[in-house]
């Protein structure tokens, strides 16, 4: 719903604001005029009009200057530009459903994996149904951005910023996913994000299983754009060369821009490729449901991970490093660990429309 008022003596309308989210029935608007391009003038006389628009919630946006969270059906006309990477954060809505998750042994012997049978274990082929929607970054979390919320100042680059688990969530005793749930650390990276989002709006890193099932978009392929084990090692190149900047070289990759590739088809970039990105999740490979006879972990339903050990989980990363040796480093599914106060890796954030599991949202 949008509300404008318009002046006698100027010819556009002034856009009031946007309302959403407006049960039916009769509602009562206060405007401040004082507020507004009117005050100090006469208004020798105004309208205010209403306007009823169903806007599709497909991509949220953060201002990070101005604070607050508003609402996109599409990207803007040109794209997403440099100010999406800098004074704005951008998330893409992710339904909810059953995601097919992981790969097969197959997998892992095709790209000729050190160990099949290791990666196999902490790696398989499964669903898992996550039964709310949520948001992903579109860019990873970049050096823009941080000055920004951080209140920096200066010229900043468009590459992702490295950052250690602690910084963005707190260390602090109580803070400890997901034993204390959403809760984070008054002056974390997190926190400050969440107050620049606005009351109610629950920001926080992703959960493994949403990670991987956003980056996969809705594919079971190797990558978001395609690959299985019937194609040759160059087509499969091909693909990821489309999407990710990453190299078998042993020498390391200069550090890039984001968004300098394409899109993974559901609007999330550089999905795989340059350095991990950090996870809500702990590095223990165990399930809050049983295992099965063969001891392969499983994940059904809105898992939360497990609260066990220090290390936290790594998405699509060799580590820290900016080389890449083996293909298969960089696959959805590629789980690696690392301690909590390394601040040496990336992270894009997501918003959380309801708990997962039986956790609540605590001191937001």
């Amino acid at each position: 719903m949008h509300v404008s008022a318009r002046w006698d003596a100027h010819p556009e309308p002034y856009a009031l604001g946007m309302l959403s989210d407006c049960d039916p029935g009769h509602h009562r608007f206060t405007w401040d005029p004082s507020s507004s391009p009117f005050a100090g003038r006469t208004l020798t006389g105004f309208t205010v009009t209403v306007t009823n628009e169903i806007v599709v919630r497909t991509y949220a946006v953060i201002d990070l200057i101005n604070g607050g969270c508003t609402y996109r059906s599409a990207p803007p006309e040109g794209g997403w530009t440099d100010e999406y990477k800098s004074t704005k954060m951008v998330f893409r809505r992710i339904p909810a459903g059953t995601y097919t998750l992981g790969e097969p042994r197959e997998t892992f012997a095709h790209f000729g994996h050190w160990n099949v049978d290791w990666a196999t274990r902490i790696m398989n082929r499964r669903t898992v149904t996550l039964t709310s929607d949520f948001y992903v970054g579109i860019f990873k979390y970049t050096e823009a951005q941080h000055a920004c919320l951080m209140g920096a100042g200066g010229a900043a680059s468009f590459e992702p910023v490295h950052v250690s688990y602690n910084d963005l969530r707190g260390a602090q005793p109580g803070v400890d996913w997901p034993t204390t749930g959403y809760k984070v650390a008054e002056g974390s990276i997190v926190a400050k994000l969440r107050t620049k989002a606005g009351d109610g709006i629950v920001v926080d890193l992703c959960e493994e299983e949403q990670w991987e099932a956003a980056a996969r978009a809705g594919k079971a392929t190797f990558w978001p754009n395609g690959g299985t084990v019937d194609e040759s090692m160059d087509v499969l190149n091909d693909y990821l060369d489309a999407i990710a900047i990453w190299s078998h070289a042993t020498v390391d990759l200069p550090q890039s821009p984001v968004g300098l590739k394409n899109d993974n088809g559901w609007g999330l970039y550089d999905i795989v490729g340059l350095d991990g990105e950090w996870a809500l999740d702990t590095a223990a490979f165990a399930s809050s449901d049983a295992a099965p006879a063969d001891g392969l972990p499983v994940w059904s339903r809105d898992p939360t991970g497990v609260s066990q050990g220090e290390a936290r989980l790594l998405k699509s990363s060799t580590g820290n490093s900016k080389k890449w040796i083996a293909i298969y480093d960089l696959l959805p599914c590629r789980r690696q660990m690392a301690l909590p106060d390394k601040a040496v890796y990336s992270t894009r954030f997501c918003i959380h429309l309801s708990p997962l599991g039986s956790l609540t949202f605590e001191n937001l």
